[in-house]
């Protein structure tokens, strides 16, 4: 797509405001992140449930599995991101892993809930190499997606919206993962959940990999950095340490889906032995991703009037309050908890895609004041927060459930049930409300952000002010 410069007279003017997508693009975009979160949502929600109970590991294990598996992605998403910076073919830069990594993405995520007839230690080993293959090929997929959307567009409120769409089919794919799942565990399981959850997996790798296929299809990357605007290593590197705004948002972001993924990973947990309701599992994810999805359609009506760390500020504040309101409130107060569940997840569905919008704003100000564009290094630095973020937290919750004693299939007892409250509820609200704090340092607003792209814009024409 052509950036359009309008002449008056003397005076060029660019304009960010003609750089519209389509409908279908955005949707197309956002079927990118319902794929990919059908796969990784059952990896974050159930995986430490599926070893420590189905697969039959034991929790210290498992912890150390995932932290291991998190270890990995420290080499592997920084990598990827300087390949794919480098990266040239006729599909552009970011699309060719989303387009070769989507069938093996479904494939390893069937592998990793398939539970083979092997010794203990035969099942470790199975269970490391599916879980290390899973987060790769997901940093594969996930690092050039979210990568893609700074280069389908410059305008800043393009991106927003591309967000917006992302983050809304993020949580429906929380819906189908949290309302679905464990239904379909049980019917296709027939009392077995080892063949439950296999053939979960076999059912939501279906859906997932024709739909990223249909997201390489329609989204496009019309932004391309010049040649001398192709940073070397070094430069890709010191792209990301040296950008104050992008290290503030990492920070607040490691921070809060430490929070996140923790209450995320261990509801179910918390419906066993804290509520005495299995069967409220499927109704609590649900609430968390009905509720998110309202939050990520509704915020593309209100974005307009608040600047993107305001809203995300705002959205975490919510959601820790909501969080330490449930601890505190009696298990039998069933009400209480259905309505706290759902006003705390309302801004779960915007805050993840205003943490992306701003990274996007983040890395076209360095752009600007350092002539590189190291789109792909800094979004696999965000991959790999995030990543690191939900394998602490794996390792984490596993070892404080071994701590307070927590004994897999039986009785609790009352210390080990107020342990799991505190596990679920207490300290995630606490971590969400820390997490605001790097974010009141963050700096750039949509003015800002809308300066900067038209001088980009202007740049990018072989113009000058």
């Amino acid at each position: 797509m052509a950036n359009p410069v309008v002449q008056q007279t003397n005076e060029i003017v660019a304009s960010p405001n003609t750089e519209k997508l389509s409908f279908f693009t955005k949707l197309s975009y956002g079927f990118g992140e319902f794929s990919a979160s059908v796969v990784w949502s059952l990896a974050s929600s159930y995986l430490l449930f599926f070893y420590t109970d189905v697969f039959g590991i034991a929790g210290g294990i498992a912890a150390i599995i995932l932290l291991v598996a998190r270890v990995w992605d420290c080499f592997v998403d920084p990598i990827l991101g300087l390949v794919m910076e480098r990266t040239k073919s006729k599909h552009g830069r970011f699309r060719p892993y989303i387009l070769y990594g989507a069938f093996a993405l479904s494939a390893l995520n069937i592998l990793t809930f398939y539970t083979p007839d092997f010794s203990t230690t035969g099942k470790v080993i199975y269970a490391t190499i599916t879980y290390l293959l899973l987060g790769t090929v997901h940093s594969v997929v996930n690092v050039p997606y979210g990568a893609l959307a700074t280069v389908m567009t410059r305008d800043t409120n393009e991106r927003t919206s591309l967000n917006v769409y992302r983050g809304f089919f993020g949580q429906l794919a929380g819906i189908l993962t949290g309302a679905a799942v464990m239904p379909l565990i049980t019917f296709l399981g027939k009392g077995n959940q080892q063949n439950g959850f296999f053939y979960a997996a076999i059912v939501l790798s279906l859906v997932s990999a024709p739909l990223l296929f249909l997201t390489f299809k329609n989204s496009k990357e019309v932004v391309t950095p010049a040649k001398e605007e192709r940073p070397s290593i070094k430069e890709s590197l010191k792209s990301v340490w040296s950008n104050k705004p992008v290290l503030l948002i990492l920070t607040s972001l490691f921070i809060v889906l430490l929070g996140v993924f923790g209450r995320i990973g261990t509801i179910v947990y918390y419906a066993i032995y804290v509520l005495n309701r299995p069967d409220l599992i499927a109704v609590l994810f649900t609430i968390l991703s009905v509720c998110g999805a309202i939050g990520a359609f509704g915020v593309s009506f209100i974005a307009k009037f608040f600047e993107k760390k305001t809203l995300l500020i705002g959205g975490s504040i919510i959601m820790g309050l909501g969080w330490c309101g449930l601890y505190l409130t009696p298990v039998t107060n069933f009400t209480m908890i259905y309505i706290l569940s759902a006003i705390s997840c309302v801004p779960l569905g915007f805050s993840g895609l205003m943490v992306f919008s701003m990274v996007g704003d983040a890395i076209d100000e360095s752009q600007l004041k350092t002539g590189v564009r190291a789109d792909g290094a800094i979004y696999s630095f965000t991959s790999l927060v995030t990543k690191i973020a939900s394998a602490s937290v794996g390792a984490l919750s596993a070892a404080i459930l071994g701590a307070i004693g927590y004994v897999a299939n039986t009785q609790q007892t009352p210390e080990v049930v107020t342990g799991i409250n505190i596990l679920v509820n207490l300290g995630p609200g606490v971590l969400l409300i820390i997490g605001t704090i790097p974010l009141f340092f963050y700096q750039i607003t949509k003015a800002r952000a809308m300066a900067n792209t038209q001088e980009l814009l202007k740049r990018q024409n072989g113009l000058t002010m």
